[in-house]
């Protein structure tokens, strides 16, 4: 039986090798994708937003609070302008995506004690740089507030600044983070290693979609007689190449973010290599089940195309699978990325082990047993369809 599975390894390893310009693309377009990706997100935050500033005031509180603004790392200088009506043309061109509005009086409303406030114009039109742009106008002008008030404090009361600052700020806040390596907003660690899972499943895919429909489109040289009709002998023969393929590639894809870009998500865990091997396994038993059913490589390449991004998307990364609504919940938690993109995220993020991924391992164990009955009937119909060959074409 060895004999025979190696047989028809080497035949389907062998064709492999006349397939070198699309093995070349599955291959190394996973790895583009990535570090592309990772190029993108390596700044890890939101930096150098354009900022526009109106001052009105033109105090020394103003231009302490424009240098402030701008000593901060998530905004730079986009312009200097005389009214916050000029700032959605600026979001036009470009030029600011945020605008401080500094009012008449603010300085001496500060001083006087009495209610001052700046106006923090946003270009809400991208989420996550509006988020950045809220967040970080907050912190700065927070900051910056209190600091103003001590020392108000300390000139009016002619106290320490070690006694002024609780005045300054009545109450402290904790806050403690928990599964955020980065401890901020880090894109580089959240999405890059979520998308590199994409690019995992569509090389798993994509490495056998033309596998199972060459068989029955005559494409191949030399018939699969050598199984004497064994299914399990023939599957395990023509998977077996592209499984020695899927995981170096995997493996590559994804450490890449971990060797370039330093996301700490990665992890030397043996549960981890376990739940990506395992992962690997079934892509390509899929790729190949669908395969061998669809009979035609493009209509075969159509489908994994059309599941692919479903899989993602619904997958928690892009929208919390709990803020879904209801009737998204079954197919959400039912598809094969979530129980991956999770399973790795608790076991490299939160410490956890197998035990603690029962309803993930469900999962990806139900596509397992599907990929592995469509590659079981796929490889039964190719086999009969080769047997009833005349033995010329052998």
């Amino acid at each position: 039986m060895i004999r025979s599975i190696l047989k028809v390894a080497s035949r389907e390893w062998q064709w492999i090798r006349l397939q070198r310009r699309y093995l070349a693309l599955v291959i190394f377009a996973p790895i583009l994708y990535v570090v592309a990706l990772g190029t993108i997100y390596s700044p890890k935050k939101v930096v150098h937003i354009p900022v526009a500033i109106v001052d009105q005031d033109h105090s020394r509180l103003s231009r302490e609070l424009t240098s402030a603004i701008l000593a901060s790392e998530t905004f730079s200088l986009g312009d200097y302008v005389d009214s916050p009506d000029e700032f959605p043309q600026l979001v036009a061109r470009d030029r600011a995506h945020v605008c401080f509005v500094f009012p008449r009086g603010l300085e001496r409303d500060v001083l006087a004690h009495r209610p001052a406030s700046v106006q923090v114009l946003l270009d809400n039109s991208n989420y996550l740089a509006g988020t950045a742009e809220l967040s970080s106008a907050n912190t700065v002008l927070g900051t910056y507030s209190v600091g103003t008030e001590m020392r108000l404090i300390e000139a009016a009361q002619g106290v320490s600044q070690a006694t002024a600052l609780p005045q300054a700020m009545p109450f402290e806040m904790g806050t403690r983070m928990w599964f955020n390596p980065a401890f901020n907003g880090n894109y580089l660690n959240y999405l890059v290693v979520g998308l590199a899972y994409v690019a995992v499943q569509l090389a798993g895919l994509f490495l056998t979609i033309r596998s199972g429909s060459s068989e029955l489109s005559g494409h191949r040289t030399s018939p699969l007689r050598e199984t004497e009709g064994n299914v399990w002998v023939a599957l395990t023969g023509k998977l077996l190449p592209y499984f020695l393929i899927a995981v170096p590639l995997s493996i590559v894809v994804t450490q890449l973010s971990h060797w370039f870009f330093g996301t700490p998500l990665l992890e030397t865990h043996p549960s981890f290599w376990f739940i990506l091997i395992w992962f690997d396994a079934m892509l390509v038993t899929l790729g190949y089940g669908l395969s061998s059913l669809a009979r035609d490589p493009l209509l075969a390449t159509e489908i994994c195309a059309i599941i692919t991004m479903p899989n993602f998307l619904l997958s928690g990364y892009t929208w919390p699978i709990f803020a879904m609504p209801k009737i998204m919940w079954i197919l959400a938690y039912g598809l094969p990325m979530y129980s991956v993109v999770f399973m790795a995220r608790k076991i490299t993020i939160m410490g956890a082990g197998i035990a603690d991924c029962g309803a993930q391992l469900i999962g990806l164990a139900a596509w397992s047993i599907a990929a592995l009955a469509l590659a079981w009937h796929g490889t039964k119909r190719i086999l009969t369809a080769t047997l009833e060959e005349p033995s010329a074409h052998a």
